[in-house]
């Protein structure tokens, strides 16, 4: 190939030139001659370049990011101060790892590109604790909804949050990220309550999230710990609409405790008897009745709830 391009160089500049003896017809085409051979010769060794480069090109997927080669416990004292920067650098491939993902995918076409965003944003927010960029964008990006029925990367997702919520207690977004998580694709509602109520207690929260995380702890039955919050949410409350919210929020949680209650009876009444107990009075002015499937119900308010299919809202097998 070098032997090709010494041979083009050498043609263009050392063309024959016409002898003053021969005809004139022949001294105008030697160097035309010369000069298409040369251009010949150039294709000719760019045709080969070109084949040899696409057969040292990865194909693709193959040059994917990586994490550095140090882990990051090694890397962080060795940063010199600049560990946010290489923390920057790790969380910028993630982000284009995602941006380079096109479509939904199967759980096995997309499991390279799952690995790849846990190894980036665990190393970044490894080597900087307090990255609550990075923590924020795993809990957006990291779980996948797959084309066969599943979603991917939530428990890795979850144990970022968790390291997430541990080192920014200050930022509301990552515990609520796990609350929501917890409570959508994994049904645990007695961790989601408690990342919740964390999450309504920064600074910059909307009012919404105290509210989210006593349904949760009540879907939970943790009614003990939904009540604890409310009186001091209630207590805390600088407007009147807002207290009067959670004194209404008491209240359900006061027939929940009821239903619960009534729930925990019926089995052993039904048992004893053969038919159903009869209805009560109930702190809304209504009265508790069973419902045609034998579950306890309110006719003035709607049971504090969140699960759905499988116990969770997601109804999606976790990997």
């Amino acid at each position: 190939m070098g032997a090709l391009l010494f041979l083009c160089a050498g043609l263009l500049r050392h063309q024959p030139r016409a002898d003053a003896r021969m005809r004139p017809v022949n001294a105008r085409a030697a160097p035309r001659a010369a000069l298409i051979l040369t251009f010949a010769l150039c294709a000719a060794a760019t045709a080969i370049l070109r084949a040899r480069i696409a057969a040292l090109r990865s194909p693709p997927g193959a040059s994917q990011f990586d994490i550095p080669a140090l882990p990051a416990e090694v890397s962080r004292p060795f940063s010199f101060g600049f560990r946010s920067l290489t923390a920057d650098l790790t969380f910028l491939e993630a982000i284009q790892v995602l941006g380079g993902i096109k479509g939904a995918r199967t759980l096995a076409a997309g499991a390279a590109d799952d690995r790849l965003l846990d190894r980036l944003l665990t190393y970044s927010t490894d080597l900087d604790p307090k990255f609550a960029g990075a923590y924020r964008f795993a809990g957006y990006a990291m779980p996948r909804h797959t084309l066969d029925g599943k979603v991917t990367n939530v428990l890795q997702a979850e144990n970022i949050l968790k390291k997430g919520a541990r080192e920014r207690p200050d930022d509301w977004r990552i515990p609520f990220e796990l609350g929501f998580i917890q409570s959508y694709y994994l049904g645990h509602f007695n961790d989601a309550a408690r990342n919740l109520a964390a999450a309504a207690q920064a600074e910059g929260a909307p009012t919404y999230l105290g509210l989210l995380a006593t349904r949760a702890a009540a879907d939970a039955g943790d009614l003990d710990f939904a009540e604890k919050m409310a009186r001091v949410m209630a207590a805390d409350a600088s407007e009147e609409s807002t207290r009067a919210e959670w004194d209404k929020r008491l209240i359900d949680l006061r027939m929940e405790r009821d239903l619960r209650s009534i729930e925990a009876a019926i089995a052993r009444y039904r048992a004893r008897t053969g038919a159903p107990p009869p209805s009560l009075g109930e702190p809304h002015g209504g009265r508790y009745e069973l419902a045609k499937n034998g579950e306890p119900r309110s006719t003035a308010a709607e049971r504090l709830r969140i699960r759905g299919r499988s116990q969770t809202t997601a109804g999606l097998e976790v990997r």
